[in-house]
């Protein structure tokens, strides 16, 4: 555990998880990891945070990282009308231009506290090598088709992944499945027989709306998590994203099988998906439930605080109760989803990564602050801009005050992404 040592000295608040909070303590971190969390501690470079609000790292669990290039391009349609229209415009698409997209909205995602993200989209190799430059986790992979299958090249797809991630302990290899209207039932045993073999998780979009919901009904007999189940795999290392048609008895399908949801209640909403994902049943069945944004071309944001939030919000309007709260989403947001990548993080505990998050308690929109409102704050308040530093595995990975270099760094990359828009619209 041998590394570079940093205190964190007289942290105002540390919200250790989503029931404890802590004043005036410090946190040790060597290496990659905690090592001690108290008063009077000291080692190495030492961080005044008087002035600062310190949690873990928070997980942006289903996105498409390359599409931050649509923002704001395709703002109306409900999905299936606006997945014509973008893929379309990924036709124009080239390996050059995911890498650079890609990295753009990694440094968007740390400016915004976000540790950790789990990634399905075309030419995944140039997301990757973003993804070893800007220092963020993250969880990533080929997207198996029909014709990758019927080819036979599957296995060798996942395999020269996985080689290309070795050597770097922040990053995971998935395999992802676009959807069940999208592939063939032999396309999707072939990603869980891989997954089984190589020990990787499954990331798939699942019961996104009501048209997925009669298509597979009317081609199955079964609803989509019943029709999972019966192909055999359903199993632990399935993450499902969406969900906002699924029945009460998939549910307690997904929970006997210790799969994991990844809920997005704001693109949801944004592409007029009418369904919404029942999260109190979900959390009621012990089923561990992430949080994502989802693509920047449907949320239109990256910012995992206002998802917490909108989580919030979507439960309390729909069912006319407010038995979901600020406690439920930062667990979601956070320490679920360390459990979805299976990484002892999402707490601040002692030999846990040392993914960290310094919010600003100078910030108005964080005031009044006391102990008794600060998770309120935090998810009913906060936003990307009261970040002052991301930590990933103990290295300061976003500051505050890089931001204006870092987009002066940006800027001929800005310009050159404009043309590939500028193509597009």
């Amino acid at each position: 555990m041998a590394g570079r040592e940093i205190t964190l000295k007289n942290c105002r608040y540390v919200v250790r998880d989503h029931k404890v909070i802590e004043e005036n303590i410090d946190i040790l971190i060597e290496g990659r990891y905690i090592v001690d969390i108290g008063r009077g501690l000291g080692g190495g470079d030492e961080i005044d945070c008087r002035e600062a609000i310190v949690l873990p790292g928070i997980v942006n669990a289903h996105t498409h990282a390359a599409m931050w290039i649509f923002r704001g391009l395709f703002d109306r349609g409900e999905l299936h009308e606006w997945l014509k229209n973008v893929n379309k415009a990924e036709e124009k698409l080239t390996p050059r231009i995911v890498y650079l997209a890609s990295k753009i909205a990694m440094l968007e995602m740390l400016s915004n506290g976000i540790t950790a993200f789990v990634d399905m989209y075309y030419f995944p190799e140039e997301t990757l090598k973003a993804v070893k430059e800007t220092g963020i986790r993250a969880a990533l992979g080929p997207v198996l088709t029909d014709e990758v299958v019927e080819e036979g090249e599957s296995e060798k797809l996942v395999k020269s992944f996985i080689e290309k991630t070795k050597g770097f302990s922040r990053i995971k290899t998935v395999v992802n499945v676009r959807s069940l209207y999208s592939v063939s039932p032999e396309t999707i045993r072939e990603a869980s027989k891989l997954t089984q073999k190589y020990d990787l998780d499954i990331h798939m979009h699942v019961s996104e709306t009501r048209r997925e919901i009669y298509l597979c009904k009317k081609r199955t007999g079964l609803f989509p998590v019943e029709y999972l189940n019966s192909l055999g795999v359903l199993n632990k290392r399935f993450i499902l994203a969406h969900l906002g048609w699924v029945t009460s008895w998939e549910l307690s399908l997904i929970k006997d099988k210790n799969a994991s949801i990844v809920h997005c209640p704001a693109s949801d909403m944004k592409l007029a998906t009418a369904g919404f994902f029942p999260l109190r049943e979900s959390l009621d069945f012990g089923i561990n439930v992430g949080l994502g944004t989802d693509g920047a071309a449907s949320n239109n944001s990256l910012d995992m605080f206002r998802e917490m939030k909108v989580a919030v919000l979507l439960q309390r309007n729909n069912y006319w109760r407010t038995d979901i709260g600020e406690r439920d989403v930062f667990r979601m947001a956070i320490e679920n989803g360390y459990r979805i990548l299976n990484i002892k993080g999402g707490v601040i505990e002692k030999n846990n990564v040392a993914d960290l998050v310094l919010l600003d308690v100078k910030d108005l929109n964080l005031n009044p602050l006391s102990r008794r409102n600060v998770l309120s704050n935090i998810v009913y308040s906060a936003n990307g801009n009261n970040v002052i530093a991301t930590f990933v595995g103990g290295e300061i990975v976003y500051h505050r005050e890089q931001k204006e270099a870092i987009y002066h760094s940006i800027t001929d990359t800005l310009e050159e992404i404009q043309e590939c828009i500028n193509e597009i619209a």
